[in-house]
């Protein structure tokens, strides 16, 4: 993390009482102005009591740790019976509730849960009803009266703060003084050094002031070429007066993150200030600029504002404890021919403790429900993913993410507001065997072909930290921002099928709303278990996308998925009593004729329509007669039933549906013609790059590793020609 430039105007003792000097009337005459037009009731200027500060999106949507504070900035108690949030959460005070003067009253989600996470010592009352919505809504204080005291209508992206939107960090007010529906009234809290439920409640806010620094707006700047200088400008405006208006930069060369020292040597980088002109406006209000001196190629400029106003308030724009406490810029030139991105990683900051492997986690990495996703998991990052797209395109820039080792890769996140190509986390992969970079790709290719939501998936040719790896597999993490780009609603439940559980709980890794745990998912297979196989087709069709479940078992028994019954997908369910569960893919690498090193020529076929069937047992294997075969009997390639496929595929009405679209799959997106275009296009757009990463691992073997290559892709066009006959002479034995 770069050094932070300090804060003039917060108090060095978080003690310390600041005088409530009344704002004068071209004060608040500046100040109402900046308000959007929204339908909330206005407050006096400086209200009773202040909604002062609050936690609405805790990490790992743990939102029993949902909490408000509230501040009495009088000299006098003030009593808070029949007080009511009715807009937002609900909750009205019990007789005898009373705010100190200066002092802080804390209202919990669960009250139990806030005094477990941040100790007993605090002014805590509960429980609200509700919960405080993730991407922002109306928040309203009444007296016992009805009369509004004080409101606020906060979101979940700019113009206001980022990171606490469930990096940690809660929304702090910095002035009573200025009204709450400024966004720029509101900063993020400290962040932690890693993801847990943050904030001051019950104490001065970290950001607290007497008065409202300076308000920086309309930030504009080009990205220069390289050797030549980029203007900034920003409007700032304060009704106290200006007194100094400052850009603050640094330059980090790309070859720093190279460095084993990466860490120290970035952060040793200085920053250089730079005086901004005023070029429009007034000694209150205008707009000013700065000129960034020119830079050579392959720099990254990370720049913000100081502005201080004639009181000595000063605000750092963007705010050091968000997310993205910088503007930055990537001075460079896009001149590279392949036909896939070139990506390059950098780690500015200390690198990041390495993750679970991206396909099968150790025994160590696997967590119970309820727990945090990843214990250590840092709040924000300082990595930066610089991505140059083909033909020349315009160089993007991610800048402050996460990058995660992970055996057999790395997870980039992005920040969910600044998204590529929709995508907000994604898996960066070199699989131990070159094949599964084509397989995979090919078989999600194949599931958005047959309408079923899948990751996107594609290829990067990837540099880290300065080192050239080659080509890799680049797959979309099904996540909050999965669900949305495909119309669904990010409050549903969401599953990981695991390979290693035993059991229901452990099999099904929950994604998301912890504190619900796996009920819905026990009711649901408590349903199907009570009739196997003859559940009532009116009640799966309620509780089940049975079009969408059938389009899936079809894909998979096209590609031969013999993984992705009993575990290697994502089930969804969407939120309220009458959602319905989805089935999403997931890990393809042993699809089109491989079952882990059994089939060397990936000439297998035969995949039988009963998998993942309940009542499917394993085949005779001759490898059992010799100590081998599969972890679960038979062959290498056999799995156990599903706990939703085995009940669904044995239910005599979704059977039919199945074979139905297995069937309609052959005729139309599963046939020589429909898919020899993506197989020969991603030949052609891969073929280079096998050839240079040969060049950069082995160059002797260049012509082997491309004839091997060849290999895998004639393989799938066998598999789609062989596979398809064997599936039609099936289904006509099924009828």
């Amino acid at each position: 993390m770069p050094p932070q430039i300090p804060h003039p105007h917060l108090p060095a003792n978080p003690t310390l009482k600041l005088p409530n000097p009344p704002p004068t009337r071209t004060a608040l005459a500046l100040l109402i102005t900046l308000l959007p037009a929204l339908p909330l009731a206005l407050p006096a200027a400086v209200p009773t009591v202040a909604i002062n500060e609050f936690l609405y999106h805790p990490p790992d949507d743990r939102d029993e740790l949902q909490w408000v504070e509230l501040h009495n900035p009088s000299s006098q108690p003030v009593d808070l019976a029949h007080w009511t949030f009715s807009k937002g959460i609900q909750f009205r005070f019990p007789e005898g509730t009373q705010i100190d003067p200066d002092g802080y009253l804390v209202l919990a989600r669960d009250r139990a849960a806030f005094l477990a996470h941040y100790g007993p010592d605090l002014p805590v009352i509960g429980d609200f009803s509700g919960r405080l919505s993730h991407s922002g809504e109306n928040l309203e204080l009444s007296d016992a009266q009805g009369r509004v005291v004080d409101a606020v209508r906060y979101r979940d992206a700019e113009p206001w703060p980022v990171s606490p939107d469930g990096l940690s960090a809660s929304l702090e007010r910095i002035t009573v003084h200025a009204p709450a529906q400024l966004p720029e009234n509101w900063a993020p809290s400290p962040l932690p050094p890693f993801r847990r439920a943050a904030g001051t409640p019950g104490h001065p806010n970290a950001s607290r002031a007497p008065n409202l620094p300076p308000v920086v707006s309309d930030v504009a700047f080009a990205t220069p070429d390289p050797d030549q200088p980029m203007p900034v400008r920003a409007r700032v405006a304060d009704p106290d007066g200006l007194r100094d208006v400052r850009l603050a930069y640094r330059v980090l060369d790309a070859s720093l993150a190279y460095r084993r020292d990466a860490p120290t040597a970035a952060a040793a980088a200085d920053w250089t200030e730079l005086p901004m002109t005023r070029v429009e406006g007034d000694d209150r209000s205008g707009t000013f600029e700065a000129t960034l001196p020119p830079q050579p190629d392959a720099r990254l400029v990370r720049f913000r504002i100081l502005a201080t106003d004639a009181t000595g308030s000063t605000r750092l724009h963007p705010h050091p404890h968000d997310a993205r406490p910088t503007y930055s810029v990537f001075i460079g030139r896009n001149t590279h021919t392949a036909q896939i991105p070139v990506a390059h990683l950098l780690e500015f900051g200390p690198p990041e403790r390495p993750g679970p492997s991206l396909r099968n986690p150790p025994r160590s990495h696997r967590r119970n429900a309820g727990e945090s996703s990843e214990a250590g998991e840092p709040s924000r990052g300082d990595s930066a993913l610089i991505l140059m797209p083909p033909k020349g395109r315009p160089i993007e820039l991610f800048d402050h993410i996460r990058i995660t080792p992970r055996q057999g890769g790395w997870k980039v996140r992005l920040h969910k507001d600044r998204l590529w190509d929709g995508i907000s986390t994604v898996n960066v992969l070199f699989e131990h065997h070159p094949r599964y970079l084509l397989s995979e790709h090919l078989g999600f290719e194949l599931f958005r072909a047959a309408g079923v939501p899948a990751p996107k998936s594609g290829h990067w040719r990837l540099w880290y930290q300065g080192q050239p790896l080659g080509y890799h597999l680049t797959v979309e993490q099904p996540n909050s921002s999965f669900l949305r780009r495909h119309g669904r609603n990010p409050d549903g439940d969401l599953f990981k099928i695991l390979w290693y559980g035993r059991d229901v709980v452990a099999q099904h890794e929950k994604k998301n709303n912890p504190h619900t745990g796996h009920d819905v998912l026990l009711e649901t297979l408590d349903a199907l278990g009570r009739t196997p196989g003859a559940a009532s087709w009116d009640d799966l069709q309620r509780r089940f996308r049975t079009d969408l479940f059938a389009s899936y078992y079809a894909v998979n028994m096209c590609l031969q998925n013999w993984d992705g019954f009993f575990n290697n997908h994502f089930l969804y369910r969407s939120p309220g009593q009458d959602g319905q569960w989805e089935i999403f893919p997931w890990d393809l690498d042993k699809t089109w004729g491989d079952y882990d090193g059994a089939s060397p020529k990936y000439d297998w076929y035969t995949m039988p329509l009963t998998l993942g069937m309940g009542g499917d047992t394993p085949p005779r294997s001759v490898a059992r007669f010799f100590g081998g075969g599969g972890p679960f009997g038979g062959t290498a390639w056999w799995r156990p039933p599903g706990w939703f496929s085995g009940p669904l595929l044995a239910q005599p009405a979704f059977r039919q549906l199945f074979l139905r679209r297995l069937a309609e799959l052959c005729d139309t997106v599963f046939t020589p013609d429909r898919l020899e275009l993506p197989i020969t296009r991603l030949e052609r757009r891969l073929e280079p790059e096998v050839r240079f990463r040969a060049s950069l691992y082995h160059p002797r073997a260049e012509d082997h590793d491309v004839a091997v290559f060849r290999d895998h892709i004639d393989s799938f066009r066998r598999q789609v020609t062989h596979r398809r006959e064997f599936l039609l002479k099936s289904l006509h034995r099924e009828h």
